[in-house]
């Protein structure tokens, strides 16, 4: 592995993407596509080359949030169906148009943007009719379907590919409401059919429907953080097996000795009870380590979780490491796996109070990413 010049990175183990993503597509039905979600730079492990990767190894479609993201995937040659989930507008609509996305039409609003933009450069356009079942976020609302379908069908330039709703619950287990939203789902589907349209794909499937809704996937299901190698949800499903793509790792930069009563950090919110080894890793918070850990979170160092101690700095943090012996350079894990110890982004997540999710999209951009293939 070529390491960096920066002792923080973080590594991506491409084949374990490829590896769950294989499993997400074992776990749901037979001729069900697995869409791979790659929006918000693929969680934090990078659009580019997790895409082009996966691309190569088993992906059939890509998900993303905004227009720039998938004409950035089709600059770098990427070829897939690409999906944009949010409403385009204004340049975004000529951006679907310009590089061959599938907008999401929502609102009467959006169907008159990416009709424009289709009009503008002659060319028919894949859409996605999302509906709005109970997430109240973006969607056709059951009372706005008939004058949206009315517009839609004025439209010559626009060919409905898909219609799909976005559950808001899927991630707990036993959900009442996403049984609510597969009603109101269904209903959709019906009048949208008497309508004459016949989509050619169906999908509501999130990565917590994937794991606990097998009634929920449909022709298609969007596979988030489950590519990325974790659960939605704290319980695991234990009939799907996937493991995280991504380690964010330093080194110790320098080493000393504290004395009973000394502080760490800024606000002296630590004071050592007794002697103790401080070691002082290059990472905080402008990396992505949240401030809001500080006395929450640990580090691996020589396979042993140290606590972190004092204030987390914007570029910098301290680990209690007590009687350990350790040295200027030796490696310490931040997230990942350290001779038999482990730690996860649902583990730093519980400390943070939120979610996986946030925790690999929070590493920024200016830790470089290690891709291993």
């Amino acid at each position: 592995m070529h390491r960096p010049s920066r002792p923080t990175f973080a590594e991506i183990h491409l084949p374990a993407l490829a590896s769950n993503l294989q499993a997400i597509q074992h776990h749901v039905s037979p001729g069900t596509i697995v869409m791979a979600v790659v929006k918000a730079n693929a969680y934090g492990h990078g659009m580019l080359p997790v895409a082009s990767y996966l691309e190569k190894h088993g992906a059939k479609y890509f998900g993303v949030a905004f227009a720039e993201e998938g004409a950035t995937l089709r600059a770098a040659g990427v070829r897939l169906p690409i999906h944009v989930f949010a409403i385009s507008v204004g340049e975004q609509a000529a951006l679907c148009v310009r590089h061959r996305l599938e907008p999401t039409l929502a609102s009467l609003d959006s169907v008159e943007a990416i009709r424009r933009a289709a009009e503008r450069s002659r060319r028919t356009v894949d859409v996605h009719i999302k509906v709005e079942t109970g997430m109240n976020r973006i969607g056709v609302r059951p009372e706005e379907l008939t004058p949206f379908l009315r517009a839609l069908g004025k439209s010559r330039r626009l060919r409905v590919k898909g219609v799909y709703t976005h559950f808001a619950t899927a991630d707990v287990p036993g959900s009442a409401f996403v049984g609510i939203q597969l009603k109101r789902f269904h209903e959709f589907l019906e009048k949208v059919r008497q309508a004459g349209i016949e989509p050619e794909l169906v999908h509501a499937a999130n990565s917590g429907a994937i794991l606990f809704r097998a009634d929920a996937e449909f022709s298609m299901v969007r596979a988030g953080i489950l590519t990325y190698g974790y659960s939605p949800s704290f319980r695991e499903n234990l009939s799907l097996r996937v493991r995280p793509a991504m380690s964010l790792r330093t080194s110790v930069v320098q080493v000393k000795r504290i004395k009973a009563g000394e502080s760490v950090s800024y606000g002296r919110r630590f004071r050592s009870r007794s002697g103790t080894t401080i070691a002082t890793l290059p990472i905080g918070y402008g990396d992505g380590l949240f401030r809001s850990l500080t006395s929450k979170a640990s580090v691996l160092l020589h396979g042993v979780h140290r606590p972190i101690v004092g204030t987390i700095c914007m570029d910098q943090c301290m680990a209690d490491c007590g009687t350990l012996d350790i040295s200027t350079g030796d490696d310490v894990v931040v997230i990942g796996r350290q001779r038999t110890s482990t730690i996860t982004a649902w583990d730093v997540a519980r400390q943070a109070g939120t979610i996986p999710y946030e925790i690999t999209c929070a590493v920024s951009a200016r830790v470089p990413r290690v891709y291993m293939s």
